[in-house]
């Protein structure tokens, strides 16, 4: 038995190194792990992956309120236009509609890696945390109401920033706005019906639908939310 482990263990180190893998492609998000698009520059998003589709975005490298880099939800694997050789990406779009998506050129941006998912179930009220497919935290939260009802689907973390001081009593020390916006309301509190996650002081609230379309949780919990949710977390809303 000595002999024979000897021999394989020759044979191993004689054997020729393995040819370097090559680097991982882009996929849809998964329960583990999503890919991330960092915007390098000015770009137009196109419906299909080529240059001669339609414009149906224009994205600024810079994100809307903060102004941090800007990082789009990858939503499914590079496509390559037969006419012209170039490489596209399809993205989650911060705008109207829920669930628009478009085409960038994989050389206009940056590809990365996410463990970091959000959870929010609806119909349960709570708000979990997820890295690397395991959930790390779940919370108590505030939901839509059935007139003004949180929208459902897979969406991003769009923006996340620090509320203003005036705001914090009713939007928590930390508003993480999504790709995801109110279906009934088109303006609210001079906005454009954004939905976000965000904290609040009313805690007797939490576990109730009761809110415009946003979500709330309390605001320990929004404060470990916003140390980890960076532009382009994939956000799960679930019934």
């Amino acid at each position: 038995m000595k002999t024979v482990l000897i021999v394989s263990a020759c044979l191993l180190a004689a054997a020729p190194a393995a040819a370097s893998a090559a680097p991982p492609e882009p996929r849809a998000p998964t329960a583990d792990a999503a890919w991330t698009a960092k915007v390098r520059h000015f770009v137009v998003a196109r419906a299909r992956p080529s240059a001669a589709s339609r414009a149906v975005a224009r994205l600024e490298p810079v994100t809307r309120f903060w102004r941090r880099p800007q990082r789009l939800l990858v939503l499914g694997r590079v496509r390559t236009d037969p006419a012209t050789g170039q490489r596209w990406v399809p993205v989650r779009l911060p705008d109207r509609p829920n669930r628009s998506m478009g085409f960038l050129r994989v050389s206009e941006v940056d590809l990365a890696v996410t463990r970091t998912r959000i959870v929010v179930r609806v119909g349960a009220r709570r708000v979990e945390l997820w890295r690397a497919g395991r959930r790390e935290a779940s919370w108590r939260a505030a939901v839509g109401t059935s007139g003004t009802p949180t929208p459902r689907g897979l969406f991003a973390v769009q923006d996340p920033v620090p509320s203003q001081g005036a705001q914090r009593s009713y939007l928590g020390p930390y508003i993480i706005t999504l790709t995801a916006y109110s279906p009934v309301l088109t303006s609210f509190m001079g906005g454009n019906g954004l939905v976000a996650i965000h904290g609040t002081d009313a805690t007797g609230l939490l576990g109730r639908a009761v809110s415009h379309g946003c979500v709330r949780v309390a605001n320990d919990a929004v404060s470990r939310l916003y140390r980890v949710a960076t532009p382009g977390v994939p956000v799960e809303i679930r019934a």
